[in-house]
């Protein structure tokens, strides 16, 4: 399987800009390839008002009707190999298809759905290697063949199906899918997402109210998004921002890529590696490309890169990027992720805020602890970083303690607190003001505080402000004047820079030129005034009068700011009056005032700024909500449901029930993606060499290659079993299991849960104290034997803290045992590293690759005795 089709390559389409991202279909109605609206090429282009869904050619708007399949009608059929990984072979199928004359000779095309058909062996009379029949046990994907991995019998998958798409037909497409977070912790999530989506769209069940994907991780959207974003990132005052995903920062900084052996990790699904076998090289190259941020960004402080630029001539911020690139490109300066355990690399404060990422975040916990803070580790796993890791790293003796300083702002003691070295005591939900919104329901709420923080205690929002404060006053001494600091920046998701080129190559071995946010990371000089951090910290900035924005729209919002200024407290800074952020309640009315989802004036805006671009009617969306304000006193009487914006893509007029994607399949508005559609097909390079340009089943990692018992010693009766770490099963929330009704529930601690079968074979009874070793760590707890779990797995629920029932465990020397995340490591898939390619680009909290840490085996046996405390 190929490349998609490029509009461009087609002599009628030649000269049309960004032809190289504007796609094509088969034209029923003129028998020829067209060039339909509404992908990445429109979105971007000079001319606005193209980048929509419909059917109409981009370059007469004559009118297009799809062909779905060339079944019924094609110039011949063409044997496709289609890769089957469970038996590691390939099947030849035929595939219909169509000639086409391109610029550069004739090719054979063939539509996603046809290759779909061909790759889940959906024959249709097509010659090749197609299953018999549903009972064919060899083929892939025949309700036969899934019984062997999923347990469910052939006739209720085949019943299941049926249904599924009865009940599709019936209702509309109302046909819906719920999962959870824990499917995102799998090495293959990615895949088990796609397929889930493949089954809703050839149901026609995406963009419908109860329909679609509803995929429940808690807490987690922010539906002011705009000015919200604006504020976490300080973009009122500079731009860009640094932020980073996480995985990648703490797979690199505590080194748990050092434990990988590069001839076994080659072999975890090799076809994603394309030819470099350790995930660490993939991050560095991923780094050097632009498709992934990295932090620290230099070998230096990015202060005195700009400062050394300066020094060579550079007078302006562009020429300070052209001696930057220059430098780079001479290696004489060097990027930090090519050498993390240089000192100048090292991490050296880490600030927690309202999370325990020492302990329930940190997958690869016991390495955290070696690493970062130089403590002992009940890890044993050997170090082969200098013979047999990875290729593109600098390889020095592993550091141990590489944080100066952690400080923790919680309301717990958790186990971060515990390791901390400053604990600042926080505020609860009860006792400071905040808002609240969540995936759950579309509505917008308050926090308020009942009562004043108790004794030293302060709001998240006051503890921040004492700390810019702080650094303010030490600035005044260190540096008291701005400085010049040089951000690297990844090319990101919603620019046009996601028009990239994948298939550019790696500049630093010369095959390429490193071009600034096309084959390199963006670079932006931008000046830091820390001695005004604390003044800045309480006001709205200039760029905020700029405009609000948010997936690539910018609308206009001076007046309000001018308004907010005039109307509600104030501060004075660099000699002009600015709207205060200075308590949290005034926090709260800026982004109240600044949202289009609680202004409908600001709604209705963005709306007509989407309007133009798209081509089509979109205002009269919020025209019966223009007049639409609220404030933190309206939501403190009544939470508010959120107004419809062009930042989400449910329509939400006239109390209708919020539904992703409704606005995209109602409204023609293209989906922010390479082809403007939900698209199945992903055709980046990477992404065609794993063998995923079309969703498919990968089996499970193979135990054998994932290194974590290598070390640990046999001995005894023992389970080799997988280990997972689900949602928490009796706690507060997703972390609070150590208070005495919690621990009540749960036995007095968070124990492993066994099938009855796997517990039989070692000896073990419901109760009985177990020890789970793997090269990585250690967990000394109780056995919960239940028919609920699946043979083979053992299961002990997120998040034990070191505070309360840590035994010590034989295995290490009796020292003390560890918890969950002692006995996981942090995996990234090569695969979700690829970038600067539509929506295979870079964006905060939304791609990149996930901490996936499923995909771990242990030793469980039964302890003779209770263990010691």
């Amino acid at each position: 399987m190929g490349r998609l089709l490029r509009a461009g390559a087609l002599p009628r389409y030649a000269a049309t800009e960004h032809g190289g991202y504007k796609f094509l279909v088969w034209d029923r109605l003129t028998d020829a390839p067209r060039m339909p609206q509404g992908s990445l090429g429109f979105r971007w282009q000079a001319r606005k008002g193209q980048w929509n869904l419909e059917l109409k050619d981009g370059e007469d708007g004559a009118p297009l009707d799809p062909a779905l399949s060339f079944l019924d009608r094609h110039d011949a059929v063409v044997q496709v190999e289609v890769p089957d990984y469970a038996a590691d072979r390939t099947w030849r199928r035929g595939v219909p298809v169509r000639w086409v004359e391109t610029s550069g000779g004739r090719v054979a095309v063939a539509t996603v759905l046809d290759l779909l058909m061909a790759q889940h062996g959906v024959g249709r009379g097509l010659p090749g290697e197609y299953p018999a029949s549903y009972d064919d046990a060899d083929a892939p994907f025949t309700p036969a063949w899934q019984e062997r991995y999923t347990g469910v019998h052939r006739e209720v998958a085949i019943r299941l199906a049926r249904e599924w798409a009865g009940t599709a037909e019936r209702t509309g497409g109302r046909c819906s899918m719920i999962v959870g977070a824990g499917l995102n912790h799998w090495y293959h999530a990615d895949l088990a997402y796609r397929a889930a989506l493949t089954n809703l769209a050839l149901v026609g069940a995406i963009g419908r109210n109860g329909a679609g994907l509803n995929h429940y991780v808690g807490q987690e959207k922010l539906a002011p998004v705009a000015p919200w974003a604006t504020l976490a990132g300080a973009l009122d005052w500079a731009r860009p921002p640094r932020f980073q995903n996480a995985p990648s920062f703490h797979y690199v900084h505590s080194d748990q890529w050092r434990y990988e052996r590069a001839e076994d990790e080659g072999r975890i699904d090799p076809a994603s590696r394309a030819g470099t076998a350790h995930a660490m090289d993939h991050q560095i190259r991923a780094v050097r490309r632009g498709w992934l941020p990295f932090f620290p960004q230099f070998d230096r402080s990015p202060l005195e890169v700009a400062r050394a630029a300066r020094a060579a001539g550079a007078t302006s911020a562009p020429e300070v990027v052209e001696h930057v690139v220059r430098a780079l490109r001479e290696r004489t300066l060097r990027l930090a992720v090519e050498d993390p355990d240089a000192p100048e690399a090292w991490p050296r404060v880490f600030l927690v805020w309202r999370g325990n990422a020492l302990s329930s975040s940190a997958k690869g916990h016991e390495y955290f602890l070696r690493h970062y803070l130089g403590v002992p580790s009940l890890s044993i796993a050997e170090d082969v970083a200098a013979a047999r890791g990875a290729q593109d790293v600098a390889v020095r003796a592993a550091p141990e303690g590489k944080l100066d300083l952690v400080v923790d702002l919680d309301l717990r003691m958790s186990t971060t607190g515990l390791l901390s070295d400053v604990l600042l005591p926080a505020a609860t939900s009860y006792e400071k003001d905040d808002l609240s919104t969540t995936d759950l329901h579309s509505f917008i709420h308050p926090m308020q505080a009942a009562v004043p923080p108790c004794w030293e205690s302060r709001s998240d929002f006051d503890a921040f402000a004492a700390l810019a404060e702080k650094v303010s006053a030490l600035a005044a001494v260190h540096l008291p004047e701005p400085v010049e600091d040089v951000v690297a920046t990844a090319i990101q998701h919603d620019t046009p820079g996601e028009m990239g080129d994948p298939e550019a190559g790696d500049w630093t071995r010369g095959e390429c030129a490193p071009v600034p946010g096309r084959t390199m990371p963006g670079l932006a000089v931008v000046t830091r005034d820390y001695a005004n951090l604390a003044r800045r910290f309480r006001a709205l900035g200039p760029l905020a009068r700029e405009g609000m924005g948010a997936h690539g729209l910018t609308w206009p919002v001076a007046d309000v700011y001018d308004a907010l200024a005039r109307e509600r407290p104030a501060e004075p800074v660099d000699g002009r009056v600015r709207p205060s952020v200075g308590t949290a309640r005034d926090m709260a009315e800026a982004i109240l005032r600044l949202a289009p989802e609680t202004n409908g004036e600001l709604a209705f805006r963005a709306f007509r700024v989407a309007e133009e671009r798209v081509g089509l009617p979109l205002a009269d969306l919020a025209a019966s909500t223009r007049d639409v304000r609220m404030t933190f006193d309206d939501l403190a009487a009544q939470p508010r449901r959120v107004l419809g914006s062009p930042c989400w893509s449910g329509l939400v007029q006239g109390g209708r029930p919020y539904a992703a994607y409704a606005l995209n399949v109602e409204r023609k508005v293209p989906w922010r993606t390479l082809t403007g559609r939900a698209h199945l097909y992903l055709d980046h390079p990477g992404f065609l060499a794993a063998g995923e340009a079309l969703p498919t089943w990968k089996p499970k990692l193979d135990p054998a290659l994932l290194q974590d018992l290598r070390a640990t010693a046999e001995g005894g009766p023992a389970l080799h079993l997988e280990y997972v770490t689900p949602h928490a099963k009796w706690s507060i929330h997703s972390t609070y299991g150590d208070t005495v009704r919690m621990l009540t529930l749960s036995r007095g601690l968070f124990p492993l849960w066994l099938a009855p079968a796997d517990a039989a074979r070692a000896g073990i009874a419901d109760g009985d104290w177990v020890e789970v070793v793997n090269d990585h760590g250690a967990v000394v707890t109780k056995a919960a034997v239940s028919a609920r779990v699946p043979p083979g797995l053992a299961i002990q629920y997120h998040a034990p803290e070191r505070t309360v029932a840590t035994p010590r465990t034989a295995a290490r020397g009796g020292r003390r045992a560890g918890i969950h995340n002692s006995l996981t490591r942090i995996r990234l898939k090569p695969t979700l590293m690829l970038g600067a390619y539509g929506q295979i680009s870079w964006g905060f909290n939304y791609w990149g690759p996930t901490g996936t840490n499923r995909d771990v085996t242990v030793r469980v046996r039964r302890l003779d005795r209770a263990p010691e405390y």
